[in-house]
């Protein structure tokens, strides 16, 4: 047993002093670390974070413009007239400004909020 521990006991002696002599082991542990440090400060891609950092102004636009899109679509079925397009379209085009006014106020709502903290 005692020669073959001390062949082992060599044998790692000797893998400790080939590692103190690698000029790259030193380099492989800064990029490992920085290789760390970075997949730590990736987030993962989420919709819902990136619909809450858009601001309520372009919400109200988008949801504005959504609503009167499906009036544009609705109106000329239920009105047939020539003026019953242009008329759809120019209420899509008010509801996307209406949205998008009542987005600035809660936009500025919420900025007055955190002031007052």
């Amino acid at each position: 047993m005692a020669p073959e521990s001390e062949q082992e006991r060599l044998r790692r002696l000797r893998d400790r002093q080939i590692a103190t002599r690698d000029p790259q082991s030193k380099q492989r542990q800064l990029h490992g670390k920085i290789a760390r440090k970075q997949r730590g400060a990736v987030e993962a891609f989420s919709l819902g974070k990136i619909w809450s950092e858009i601001p309520s102004m372009w919400k109200g636009a988008f949801f504005g413009l959504a609503i009167g899109a499906l009036g544009v679509a609705i109106v000329p079925l239920l009105w047939v007239s020539p003026w019953s397009l242009p008329c759809a379209g120019v209420i899509a085009l008010f509801l996307a400004i209406l949205g998008m006014i009542i987005g600035r106020a809660a936009d500025t709502r919420d900025s007055l909020k955190d002031l007052m903290r």
